[in-house]
């Protein structure tokens, strides 16, 4: 435990028995389940990549079903989920390290003897050691149970040695002695190596003569009917592997002499009946193996299959995320070229907008002369209440006069009426379409009468006049009305 390569040694086969006593405890399963199942590929891959994958043949099929999903829990690096399965399914081992300070002792785990499994015992023991470490504290070392259950890890770890019992591991002297009692059996009971219904002990219709068969045969003639109690028939087992090899009636001879068994002439009967047994449990066991193994096969052949689909559904993805990527970069494209002629159209709509703010800059009497016209024509639209004007003497006469101004159009008694209030106007009347437009020049306003006028006078002045004129328009004859419109609009 002082070294680091014998405490690596230990761990991991602390682990390989971790996952065997998590096997065999029932109420860790459902734990197991709930981990195993949030990422069962990526846990099967590190079950069946460990050297241990295939060390648990020997337990049942559930028990090595949960073996390999523990393993693959433990090997993937998820210590966090390791420990949630260990702290739930040992609870007990967990509030031992919970409750200890510095020091965690196996002999002070709170289980009496006798009420649970070992297996259940031995993965408390485990636990404890595991938990132990993650929280920082020592196990007692010291302690009798800390030592007995290294003992136990040690003994768990001898199935991966090779079995002593198997023929090729048989010195040669007790092989020569077990060919010998093989080959006086084979004489005595000639059907043997078929471990099957010895058919010349049976009558001419067909059924066993029991009359002819001693007590030991009868054992193993009795045996066929206990399958039938369970639904099976031996006969397809025996007949898969009909006759057994010497090597093999051989290797039951020996388990039979190693269990104190009598290989005398006299005892051949009672070791034909232990043999006859045997081979059909072998038989038994074999096909049990081979269901076991063609069951983890086709878990493999469909966590395979839907791999397969996920690799599918994976490249489809991806198509569409590059399909999608491309359509994105065209639209990016295409936008960015619509934006960039937006812009190069607002660019030149600016410009030009700037040009026809500059010219409405420079023609500030055409934005008056607009405003005149407005007026001119919502007071065309309204009928002008003139009861306020009484005469001509509520207007200021000689500011008019004195105003530097002249006024197109008109006929000529109204000239005339205007003249004899306004003398220092200029008037021109209407007809007179040529009138010399040196008159317009620096005048302060021009005055249009709209109600007797040409196109051609109002064109000839607009084209004529000084930038700084103002322009004002006349939509009366009354004389007092037309004065005091006049006034109002200075």
């Amino acid at each position: 435990m002082k070294e680091s390569n014998n405490k690596n040694s230990y761990e991991c086969r602390l682990n390989y028995f971790v996952c065997t006593s998590l096997c065999a405890t029932k109420q860790a399963y459902k734990y197991i389940d709930k981990v195993f199942n949030s990422n069962k590929d990526k846990y099967s891959n590190f079950s069946k990549k460990c050297s241990y994958y295939n060390l648990a043949n020997s337990r049942l099929l559930e028990e090595e079903m949960y073996f390999k999903k523990a393993l693959g829990i433990i090997t993937s690096g998820g210590e966090d989920e390791f420990y949630y399965i260990l702290r739930l399914s040992y609870k007990k081992a967990n509030l031992l390290v919970k409750n200890s300070k510095d020091i965690v002792r196996l002999s002070e785990l709170p289980i009496k003897p006798g009420t649970i499994a070992q297996e259940e015992l031995l993965g408390n023991y485990a636990a404890a050691i595991i938990l132990a470490e993650k929280e920082g504290k020592k196990i007692d070392e010291d302690d009798f149970f800390f030592r007995a259950f290294q003992e136990m890890v040690n003994l768990r770890m001898n199935p991966l040695i090779q079995n002593s019992l198997k023929y090729s591991n048989i010195d040669k002297d007790k092989r020569k002695l077990l060919r010998k009692v093989a080959n006086d059996l084979c004489e005595l009971y000639p059907n043997m190596i078929k471990g099957s219904r010895e058919l010349d002990l049976q009558k001419n219709d067909g059924t066993l003569d029991f009359d002819k068969i001693n007590n030991y045969q009868r054992i193993a003639y009795a045996l066929d009917y206990v399958y039938e109690l369970e639904g099976l028939n031996i006969i397809p087992l025996l007949d898969n592997k009909p006759n057994s090899t010497p090597e093999e009636i051989q290797e039951l001879i020996n388990i039979w002499i190693n269990c104190g068994g009598s290989v005398e002439e006299s005892k051949y009967d009672i070791l034909y009946s232990f043999i006859i047994a045997s081979t059909k449990l072998r038989r038994l066991l074999e096909t049990y193996k081979d269901a076991k193994r063609l069951y983890f096969k086709d878990i493999a052949d469909i966590d395979k299959d839907k791999l397969k689909e996920k690799e599918n559904k994976i490249i489809k993805i991806s198509q569409e995320k590059t399909d999608l990527k491309a359509k994105y970069t065209k639209t990016t494209s295409e936008l960015e070229k619509e934006n960039e002629e937006l812009k190069e159209k607002i660019r030149l709509l600016e410009n030009k907008n700037k040009h026809l703010q500059e010219e409405l800059n420079l023609e500030p009497d055409l934005k008056e002369e607009l405003t005149e016209l407005r007026n001119l024509m919502f007071n065309l639209s309204h009928d002008i209440d003139n009861s306020h004007i009484e005469n001509n003497t509520k207007v200021n006469i000689d500011k008019l006069n004195n105003l530097n101004a002249i006024c197109i159009g008109g006929t000529d008694s109204w000239v005339n009426s205007m003249k004899e209030v306004l003398p220092n106007w200029v008037f021109i009347g209407a007809g007179f379409d040529n009138f010399d437009t040196a008159l317009l020049k620096h005048k302060d306003y021009i005055f249009i009468n709209t109600i007797s006028n040409t196109h051609s006078m109002y064109y000839r002045v607009i084209e004529n006049k000084d930038k700084a004129t103002k322009l004002r328009y006349i939509n009366a004859l009354n004389r007092d009305r037309v004065l005091y419109e006049i006034e109002k609009s200075l």
